[in-house]
């Protein structure tokens, strides 16, 4: 494995967050380690924006709109995505996935203290089991028009995560990966950076990557089948 790189900011204006408690945690931190006990495993700033911006720039108000995430962790992501949806004024509701129980509950206390607990449903346990589940219930094909995955980040489990996903995924539905850097040696594991370079050839469409985003493996990745022109 290669080392690590940072691209989580750290020296930037808190009141560009969108939401009041995500600010409150970082108020103060400087470092990874501070921003890893305060927000847990997650995007940080600028990836917050970035998402925030895309997905209130894609919601259309005219119809109630499902977002699906994946890796919850501590609900840091999930405030910003429904955040999103509470600021475009659009029906719908976040359905964010996390396995851990103790990430489960932190992410809870986390949605209630950033007012958006009433916009997320948290669904506990394994996503490979859960998300093709949960959709097969909720979700008509072809209905789902955004999408962050960011549960497990080897290479099978990110293809069948999406292979899960796929099937409810609209033509012009957006979905966003993390820590898309190749960070794994030639004879390892090559993680969401492999998995995505098989995209072309298994899913077609078009991947955009922002490299110089995000923390630990950085860089963010959207996927988008066909947009409507």
């Amino acid at each position: 494995m290669r080392s690590p790189i940072f691209h989580r900011m750290f020296d930037y204006d808190r009141q560009l967050l969108p939401n009041r408690h995500l600010a409150f945690l970082e108020t103060g931190v400087g470092a990874i380690d501070e921003a890893r006990d305060q927000t847990g495993a997650t995007i940080g700033y600028p990836g917050w924006g970035l998402i925030y911006y895309i997905l209130l720039s894609h919601l259309d108000r005219d119809r109630y709109e499902l977002i699906v995430e994946t890796g919850t962790n501590w609900g840091s992501t999930t405030i910003v995505l429904a955040q999103a949806l509470v600021d475009a004024r659009c029906r719908g509701k976040v359905v964010t996935f996390e396995l851990e129980p103790e990430n489960v509950a932190k992410a809870k206390a986390n949605l209630s203290a950033a007012g958006v607990a009433d916009r997320v449903e948290v669904v506990q346990g394994d996503s490979r089991v859960n998300v093709p589940a949960v959709l097969k219930e909720r979700c008509e094909p072809k209905s789902v028009r955004f999408a962050f995955l960011d549960a497990s980040h080897l290479e099978a489990d990110m293809l069948a995560e999406f292979e899960s996903v796929f099937p409810y995924l609209a033509d012009d539905a957006i979905v966003v990966f993390d820590n898309t850097y190749c960070i794994a040696m030639p004879n390892e594991d090559q993680r969401v950076n492999g998995a995505l370079k098989k995209f072309p050839k298994l899913y077609g469409g078009n991947l955009i990557n922002f490299e110089f985003v995000s923390w630990f493996t950085p860089g963010m990745a959207i996927w988008q089948k066909a947009p409507k022109l």
